[in-house]
């Protein structure tokens, strides 16, 4: 199996998105596969740059694997570009797991909005994560209160092809902001907004990022709020509306309403059955371990929440969900078991 080095990786950050996903795949790389008793399997898991929920929840998924499974599988997470670079990724064998937003996973898979003319058809769902509401995060003294305050600024949308950039764009677009654009790593993002060299940049609820900047730094929060809603969901119906609690950070004291996703799990449908069916039994009954590295994901991840998905799922994952009586509906059986 072939392995990318983490330099390689970054050099696909930029070659992948100018390509097309449509029969990217090669049937022998980036498959794990427990055919071979006796033998560690190393696989990858997708995330985004440290400092987001994709990263936390890829960690929490590689801890679960590498305690657990450790006679059959390792795991590592690997930085990518996040949700849109992760389905290409997986699509074309590059990776065998990936973090990806809903809205991002369904446009890959149907070859819509930024995926026009290069579907990734190969991406399957493997299970839920948690619910997120995209943020535009500013400093309380930098004055900018709306969206549309953002104009002029200084910004970082997020790491290129993650859906944090893709929605940021949108938005920008759609209420004729124009800012000074660049892509920074999250992490990255959140220390250049705490020493002054940007304005704003934008990150999914929930994010450590947040409330380790809020420890030195009196923030501003803005979501897509309703004076934004009607012609965003007009403009955009794929996105989800969701809440982020009360108290959550102490910029938003009373909690916040706005445009978000639902992450996903995801792998390729060229990936061995049985290898995502351990991978997702062990994540689902290893909870508490979960819970330890990420509270989100162990919380919203729940069989109950199986129909947030908006791709089929892997049939591994299906042979799971069904030994627990989980009823899948139609739309979400692999074409594969159909």
């Amino acid at each position: 199996m072939r392995r990318l080095s983490v330099l390689l990786l970054c050099v696909m950050l930029v070659i992948l998105p100018l390509t097309g996903c449509q029969g990217n795949s090669t049937p022998e790389s980036g498959q794990a596969s427990t055919a071979e008793p006796g033998k560690v399997t190393k696989f990858a898991i997708g995330a985004s740059s440290p400092g987001g929920g994709f990263y936390m929840g890829a960690s929490a998924i590689s801890t679960v694997v590498n305690q657990q499974l450790k006679d059959k599988f390792e795991a590592a997470v690997e930085v990518t570009g996040a949700s849109a670079n992760n389905a290409m990724l997986v699509h074309a064998g590059e990776i065998e797991v990936g973090m990806c937003a809903t809205e991002v996973a369904w446009e890959a898979y149907h070859g819509k909005f930024d995926f026009e003319g290069k579907t990734c058809d190969k991406i399957r769902a493997v299970m839920p994560g948690w619910g997120g509401v995209y943020m535009f995060i500013t400093t309380a003294d930098s004055g900018i209160k709306t969206l549309k305050d953002f104009n002029g600024k200084s910004y970082s949308g997020g790491p290129v092809g993650s859906s944090n950039e893709i929605i940021t764009n949108r938005v920008f677009k759609l209420f004729d902001i124009k800012a000074n654009m660049m892509n920074l790593p999250n992490s990255d993002a959140a220390r250049a907004l705490g020493d002054g060299t940007i304005d704003g940049f934008s990150l999914a609820h929930p994010t450590s990022a947040v409330s380790e900047l809020e420890a030195t730094k009196k923030l501003t929060l803005i979501t897509i709020g309703p004076e934004y809603e009607k012609a965003f969901k007009e403009a955009y119906p794929q996105y989800v509306w969701l809440d982020i609690p009360a108290g959550y950070y102490k910029a938003l004291p009373d909690g916040a309403h706005g445009a978000g996703l639902y992450n996903m799990v995801i792998s390729s449908s060229d990936q061995d059955d049985e290898f995502v069916y351990q991978v997702v039994k062990a994540v689902y009954e290893n909870n508490d371990l979960v819970n330890t590295i990420f509270p989100q994901f162990a919380k919203e991840s729940g069989l109950e929440n199986v129909g947030y998905s908006t791709i089929p799922y892997h049939a591994g994952a299906v042979k799971y969900f069904k030994e627990k009586g989980i009823n899948i509906p139609d739309e979400l059986m692999p074409p594969e078991m159909k």
